[in-house]
């Protein structure tokens, strides 16, 4: 019975996020227009300015990391500080599980039906430390979309996020990359512009959203404006996805193993959620006890989450 309900939800959700994706794709195309993305830009603004008072404390690592997200959109980190034993026990399962499948997709992924069945992953992406880190770098309420665990297989191939490409879920995002495995040049580690390289090569294409060939990448964005993620296992990447042009190279000697946990505003600009695990719905979204959002300098300790469907 627990079974049919999920996948009931399963399919709820994949409607949603082709209507969300429609929905979000016009409302690019209309804030290309300059009254247009005036009064959005004024909107964005004012709810963080109204927002500010109420942000989390942050210790001072913590915000040094916020510091280097905001200058490059990348920072990086050490995963064994963040995870506890048993979150890494279960990553590593489900890890197991997408090493004995022997489909020939260039991706696979851990259905969220079976990422349901266990919640440890899901959880910890809830952990006030995790939301509190997300919500002062957004500077806004957060709406935590939930985890993908996924496995890269070697077959040299460019499909899908391989792809160089700038997401288009929100204005900001924060997304932290876990490797599973140890991942060098031939393992597809992730690799990205900075912010202000990005900038350069998204006016150079006239770049809106969507996957680009690798030649027109190569024609704005030389080899010494690129850098790519590479380390043993548990290196942990903290990016926003949303203000880098990244891709995930593709792998030629070693299958890739990783997970991503990734947060946006409550109001982003498409609620399409490519990463998914709760049990009944889409994500999470921070609450008090009354229902209502919980603010960043609020007494959390009765604080809650909803879990949104």
């Amino acid at each position: 019975m627990r079974k049919a309900g999920v996948a009931m939800v399963m399919h709820r959700v994949a409607v949603s996020a082709l209507v969300s994706r429609a929905r979000g794709k016009a409302k690019r195309v209309a804030l290309r227009a300059p009254v247009v993305r005036q009064w959005s830009d004024t909107r964005y603004f004012a709810d963080r300015g109204r927002h500010s008072a109420n942000l989390p404390w942050l210790s001072s690592d913590r915000h040094e990391l916020v510091t280097e997200l905001r200058r490059n959109g990348l920072a990086r980190g050490d995963a064994t500080t963040l995870l506890p034993d048993d979150v890494i026990a279960s990553a590593e399962r489900f890890a197991n599980g997408l090493r004995q499948q022997s489909s020939q997709q260039s991706v696979l992924k851990v259905r969220p039906e079976e990422l349901a069945e266990d919640l440890t992953l899901f959880k910890w992406g809830l952990t006030p430390e995790i939301l509190d880190l997300a919500e002062y770098y957004l500077g806004l309420p957060v709406h935590y979309l939930g985890v993908e665990v996924k496995r890269e297989r070697a077959d040299d191939l460019v499909t899908g996020a391989r792809h160089w490409h700038i997401d288009v879920e929100d204005r900001s995002v924060m997304k932290i990359l876990i490797y599973l495995s140890d991942v060098d040049d031939g393992c597809g580690p992730f690799e990205y512009l900075r912010f202000e390289q990005t900038q350069t090569a998204a006016r150079s294409l006239k770049y809106v959203s969507g996957y680009l060939a690798p030649t027109l990448m190569n024609g704005v964005a030389p080899e010494a404006d690129r850098r790519t993620i590479t380390g043993p296992r548990l290196t942990a990447t903290f990016v926003d996805t949303c203000r880098v042009f990244h891709h995930a190279q593709p792998p030629t000697t070693t299958d890739r193993y990783s997970m991503t946990f990734a947060y946006a505003s409550q109001r982003p600009l498409s609620k399409t959620c490519r990463v998914c695990a709760a049990p009944r719905g889409a994500g999470a979204t921070r609450c008090r006890a009354d229902g209502a959002p919980a603010a960043g300098g609020e007494d959390r300790s009765n604080a809650g989450y909803r879990l949104e469907t």
